[in-house]
Formats: structure tokens, C-alpha cells, sequence
């Protein structure tokens, strides 16, 4: 009797080590092939290089009333 138990407890173990080994080479050969996949495509690559845009500074005649009042209200709030 304790033989049988022993016996479907290593059964259990063997399968839960068993799944975890496959799924964790499984994971590992979906990785090498993304690696390999991102390592033989070219390079990305811009012709011009990329200049940010200047901020161009806020002409206060340009907002709207609500914008206006919300700033307004915001450096009142201020500390």
C-alpha cells in the first residue's frame, strides 16, 4: 500500500518536473527565434537625422476663455 503511494506521488512529481522543463525550453526556443528573427533584419535606419522641434514660446492672445480662466486659476493656486 505505501509502495503504490510513493509510486503516484513520483508519477505526480516526475509530470509537474516534466511540464515545467518543457515549457520553460519552450520559452527558451520562442526567445532565440525572436533573437535570431531581430539579429538578421537590417538595422532601422532614418536619411535624415532627427532634429527636434523648437517650442515655440505661448501667445496669450491666441488661447481661448477657458484656457485663459484655467490659467489664470492655476497661478492663483499656486503657492
Amino acid at each position: 500500500m505505501v509502495w503504490e503511494l510513493l509510486a503516484i506521488w513520483a508519477v505526480i512529481a516526475a509530470s509537474i518536473i516534466w511540464f515545467f522543463h518543457d515549457e520553460s525550453k519552450e520559452q527558451r526556443s520562442k526567445l532565440n527565434q525572436r533573437a535570431r528573427a531581430l539579429a538578421r533584419t537590417p538595422a532601422w535606419h532614418q536619411s535624415q537625422p532627427v532634429i527636434s522641434a523648437q517650442v515655440a514660446p505661448r501667445d496669450p492672445q491666441r488661447q481661448t476663455e477657458i484656457q485663459r480662466k484655467f490659467l489664470e486659476e492655476m497661478r492663483r493656486l499656486r503657492p
